[in-house]
């Protein structure tokens, strides 16, 4: 089974959170596990904010800098392309879905992912709507 894994989960495996035990739950479980190209971006912003916050330590900030590196080296990475646009584009007002999540979306429906993970409660029921099973590591 392909498991389509968002920012929200990714980030979960690297700082410890509510629904951390779950998600690495659930990273265990993957037989296989993609992710958008964007999944960079948008969890390196999400731990400099944890950093800005003072939930990481600057040590703690460079290490989670390089957990993230490992973590994606473990991804099948889908790059956006034009396909991925245009789903995104459909799916955004479709389902009231921000930007990325959109992208996310569309991502995870192109590749014909079995599950989809994510902390994000209106992206889970989306990717449900679409036809695929849903882990939220916060209801685990």
């Amino acid at each position: 089974m392909t498991t389509y894994v968002d920012t929200s989960m990714l980030v979960k495996l690297i700082v410890a959170e509510a629904g951390t035990h779950a998600a690495y739950a659930v990273w265990g479980d993957a037989l296989s596990l993609v992710a958008v190209s964007l999944i960079e971006v948008e969890a390196a912003a999400a731990l400099a904010a944890a950093h800005r916050q003072g939930r990481l330590t600057l040590e703690a900030f460079h290490v989670a800098e390089h957990s993230l590196d490992d973590l994606v080296e473990q991804l099948d990475i889908i790059e956006v392309d034009v396909e991925v646009i245009e789903r995104a584009r459909k799916l955004a007002p479709h389902y009231a879905l921000r930007g990325y999540d959109a992208v996310h979306l569309a991502a995870a429906t192109l590749v014909g992912a079995d599950v989809f993970t994510s902390a994000d409660f209106a992206l889970c029921e989306a990717a449900h709507q679409e036809g695929m099973l849903v882990a939220n590591p916060l209801d685990r």
